[in-house]
Order: structure tokens, then sequence, then C-alpha cells
């Protein structure tokens, strides 16, 4: 009987998914725990978040990881606070309202209407093609710091997991951590294939830095598609370090 349902359903457009699932109070995909055993497997105690808008990837590697120091790093004021709300009962969190890169002081940072687009570059055409809603930005000034400048103060313990996603400014975030990024098990960066952002780097120059940090790609954590025409623009890179 249940097949036959499926193929009818099948039939008319329908497909049959299974309802989300809650866990530590965040609901996730019911296969969510299952997609995550290659991490799990690492028992993460330290997760540094940058580029944390707010809170989405802190929040679901929350629910993996328990028990894991988690430092995040978002320079925009008002999503700053939105990230800080989000995680005000957790006693093993900490938030930076700042940006890092290659060196420290403070730069024009564009700030987007839709906020996960902002960045301390330009955005180019084709961002704004491919999502018109990114299309509204104005200029702040925000501080930045480096990311081994800022561990110097911050008790972490390995293993260690670092998220950089900061639209196009990768580069610079890795050239000012590269002491911390070594320490690290396992690096989820967001690379891109196309030019959305004026002056960043590709696919290959991230992958170059990491391979002499004596990491290897493992593939892709997720991958943003051009609703255009359906070209990979960007992908959230996975990196582990090699003989962990």
């Amino acid at each position: 009987m249940k097949e036959i349902l499926i193929r009818l359903l099948k039939k008319f457009g329908y497909r049959l998914t299974k309802a989300p699932i809650t866990l530590n109070g965040l609901k996730v995909e019911h296969d969510f725990l299952s997609r995550h055993n290659w991490i799990l497997k690492y028992g993460i105690e330290t997760i540094i978040d940058i580029g944390a808008n707010k809170g989405q990837f802190a929040a679901r590697f929350r629910v993996l990881f328990p028990d894991a120091w988690i430092y995040s790093f978002e320079p925009i004021p008002e999503v700053y606070d939105q990230l800080c709300k989000r995680f005000e009962l957790d006693t093993k969190f900490q938030a930076f309202n700042l940006g890092l890169g290659k060196h420290s002081g403070e730069i024009d940072f564009f700030q987007n209407e839709f906020t996960d687009s902002s960045s301390a570059l330009p955005m180019k055409k084709l961002h704004k093609e491919n999502f018109p809603r990114t299309s509204n930005e104005k200029k702040i000034q925000i501080k930045i710091e480096r990311l081994d400048e800022i561990m110097k103060s911050i008790v972490s313990s390995s293993p260690m997991l670092i998220k950089i996603d900061v639209q196009g400014f990768e580069e610079m975030v890795i050239l000012g951590g590269k002491d911390t990024l070594i320490k690290a098990s396992v690096v989820i960066v967001e690379v891109s294939f196309y030019e959305l952002y004026e002056n960043q780097v590709f696919f290959k120059t991230i992958y170059e830095h990491m391979l002499s940090l004596a990491f290897s790609y493992h593939g892709n954590y997720e991958q943003l598609v051009s609703p255009v025409d359906g070209c990979v623009l960007q992908a959230d890179a996975i990196f582990i370090k090699e003989n962990v």
C-alpha cells in the first residue's frame, strides 16, 4: 500500500519527505546527525566561527558539539547584537564585534541589506544579477584584528574546527591567522569559482594556502548554485589536517 501511495504521489508531482526533528532546541533535517558523522568522530572541543552573521552555523554545530567552546566573530553591530541575543544562555559561547584580516586597524565595510552578503570588498554586478535582493548596501567602518593576535587572549583546546565565511575576504583572514589555522583539525572555508566581489581570490588560491598548512581537500559542505544558469558560484570547502 505504501509503495502504491508513493507512486501515485510521484505521478502528480508530489513526494514524501520526513519532518524535521528538534535537537537541543533547534529544528534540523531528520538525517542531520547521520550526515555529520564524518566530523563527529573528531570530537571537536573548540569552534572558531569567522563571519558568524546571526549564528546560523554556530547553532547547528552547537547541536553536534554541545560541550565545545564557540568563539564567533561578526563585525556589523546590529547583527552582532542579534548573535549575542541568540546565545545569551550559552555559557560556552563568546562573540567578538569585529572582523578578521591580514592586519589590525579599521577598514571600509559594505553592509548589505541582506546581511549575509556583506563584505569588506565591493560587490560585483554578477552577484546582484543572480541575487537582486543584495542590490542595496551602505558603507560603514569596522575594526579588524589578526586571528593569531586575538587567539593569544582566548583559552582554546584541541581538536579545533575553524569556519571562515567572509564573502571574498577569506585569503586575508588566512594570512592573518596561519599560526592558529595550523593547529586546527578541520577548516571549512568559503571558496568562489566566479568573481562575486572585487579583487577576491578563487578556489585555487585558497586550496594552495591550505595545502601549505598541511591540510587536504575533502569536498564541499554546502554549495551556492546560480538561480540564473545553475552553475556553482561558491562552496564551503572542507579541509582536514593530514594525519589527524
